[in-house]
């Protein structure tokens, strides 16, 4: 018996039939290869394109959104953003010249045309239309806090800023260790290591010892203690010619603190962490042994805990010709254009270098800032220390954007030490701006505070939260951004107060976080901390129903 094969019904017959099932009004071209359907789904103009030779459909919607010329970049950069995120549908923008205008288009391609998916698909093309908007909204409006045309560079930086700001925000239980890459070609001596990030304060130096796997050498003259080559520990020669040649080096610092009469010992470990073809790692981990109890030195003292900093250092074959060079040309760049009006194409740090008129302060600035952006933080503190100290005693004549150079530097300064785990030197910059109404500036100040356990950041924060309630006065009116920080500062206090072991008053913030889209992983993560403490203390553990009493104001 003969089977008569079923005829498969073309894209063009069963996209046509999809339009009266919607009973969208239409208009068609057909030309040799492509029919193109021009149509209104839900007052919306759709364009479909059926390629004859594969019988497929390929539906745009154009001009979906539109932005202005000088956004082009940040377009640009979102649609590239987008395309990588997203499988089903592409962005893409064109220029419209008349009008001085970006459009951006929305499209999907489909090779099965099936009237209850085509319907699904429309409808979601309205869904990534408001959600453009949203981001791209948000996205301009923190560009333009930059005072800038470049938008996509300053939007990445700042994308790139909070994201380091938010991995500060420690939770319970996690690994906290922080580590930065410190790169360079010159000497790093013992000394700088010990007065920036492991001081050893009224310390007198007695001898050292350094272990290797080819044994073990003591070096008695304490100025070649202080300039022992931490760069060259593990590493011989300069340049292309410089290789490793141990794994490990172990030392070994005997000294005298104050009045103790007993020595004492910190040990500093370098370890090799590989090579490239550009520098060579070591990774250098410095603890202080605590001392012992006494009268004057109880349990509870800091000076009984253990301290440990860790970073990674590294050895750079280039030569230091090329990076005085760089700088010249990147210097004279950013003066050559602010000199034109050409302020629009200057990036933030360069703004900043155009400020600067000192040889040496300019070259500290530039390449404290190229490090801080490349996490290099332990070197980027060397640098920016010294910018910080050239423009302080010029404090009080400093006006405008002098001034912003110099607090920018006690922000990354401060920025720097809390990535080190350095708290209290953290403060020290950071509490310069306290009050200087930048986001970014206050949410590193209360990361210092808060992970260094400092009582002030309640009466702190509680005095940001009463600012805000005076200008919001209904959560609907909070901006997207000032909602996030204040959840930021919510988690933040409810941080604290475990630590200060005030656990029903994190407990009541963590609770009304629950239901919470952009806290609930946080929350759980706590509460989950707090039920472990109260269950080691062998205290009951309250049913959540106690907790259901949620406040109904805004979330501060």
């Amino acid at each position: 018996m003969l089977i008569r094969k079923k005829k498969k019904e073309s894209a063009t017959a069963n996209f046509e039939k999809f339009l009266k099932a919607t009973n969208c009004a239409y208009t068609t071209e057909d030309d040799n290869s492509v029919k193109t359907y021009t149509f209104e789904f839900q007052a919306a103009r759709f364009v479909a394109s059926i390629r004859k030779q594969d019988d497929c459909v390929e539906i745009t919607y154009p001009c979906m959104a539109r932005a202005t010329m000088s956004q082009l970049d940040l377009v640009r950069s979102k649609c590239n953003d987008r395309n990588n995120s997203n499988i089903l549908f592409k962005y893409t923008y064109s220029i419209d010249h008349e009008q001085n205008e970006v459009n951006i288009h929305l499209s999907f391609y489909n090779n099965r045309v099936d009237t209850d998916e085509l319907n699904n698909e429309l409808k979601a093309a309205f869904h990534f239309q408001r959600d453009w908007y949203r981001d791209f909204d948000e996205a301009v409006a923190i560009a333009k806090d930059s005072d800038t045309f470049d938008l996509e560079s300053e939007l990445y930086k700042h994308q790139r800023e909070m994201f380091m700001l938010r991995r500060l925000e420690l939770r319970h239980q996690l690994d906290s260790s922080a580590a930065s890459i410190a790169a360079g070609t010159g000497k790093l001596p013992l000394w700088q290591l010990l007065e920036t990030v492991a001081p050893l304060p009224q310390s007198l130096l007695l001898f050292m010892t350094v272990n290797t796997v080819s044994g073990q050498q003591r070096i008695d003259n304490v100025e070649e203690i202080r300039n022992y080559d931490l760069r060259h520990a593990l590493v011989e020669g300069e340049g292309k010619q410089a290789r490793l040649t141990r794994d490990y080096a172990v030392l070994d610092l005997h000294y005298k603190q104050g009045d103790d009469e007993q020595p004492r010992v910190s040990t500093i470990t370098l370890t090799a962490e590989g090579e490239d073809d550009h520098s060579i790692y070591s990774r250098v981990t410095v603890t202080h042994v605590p001392r012992n109890a006494s009268r004057m030195n109880s349990l509870s003292n800091e000076g009984r805990q253990p301290r440990s900093v860790s970073m990674l250092i590294a050895l750079d074959r280039a030569d230091d010709k090329q990076r005085q060079q760089e700088f010249d040309y990147m210097w004279s760049d950013a003066q050559l254009k602010a000199k034109n009006g050409e302020q629009g194409n200057l990036d933030e740090d360069q703004e900043m270098l155009c400020q600067v008129s000192v040889a040496d302060v300019a070259y500290n600035l530039y390449w404290g800032q190229q490090l801080f952006h490349a996490q290099r933080y332990y070197e980027a503190i060397l640098h920016l220390e010294n910018v910080y100290n050239s423009f302080r005693e010029n404090f009080f004549e400093m006006k405008g954007e002098h001034k912003r150079v110099f607090m920018e530097t006690a922000y990354k300064l401060g920025f720097c030490y809390n990535e080190l785990g350095l708290h209290k030197q953290a403060f020290y910059y950071l509490d310069l701006m306290a009050s200087d109404g930048n986001i970014r500036h206050t949410m590193e100040l209360v990361n210092s505070m808060a992970n260094s356990k400092d009582l002030r950041l309640f009466s702190y924060t509680e005095g940001v939260m009463e600012e805000v309630k005076r200008n919001f006065n209904e959560e609907d009116e909070l901006p997207d951004n000032i909602r996030d920080f204040i959840n930021f500062l919510r988690r933040r206090r409810g941080y604290a107060y475990i630590d200060f072991n005030q656990l029903d008053k994190a407990e009541k913030i963590f609770t009304q976080m629950l239901d919470e889209e952009e806290n609930a992983d946080y929350a759980i993560n706590e509460l989950a901390y707090i039920k472990k403490l109260r269950q080691q203390r062998g205290e009951d553990v309250p049913d959540s129903e106690e907790n259901e009493n949620k406040s109904k104001d805004l979330p501060f």
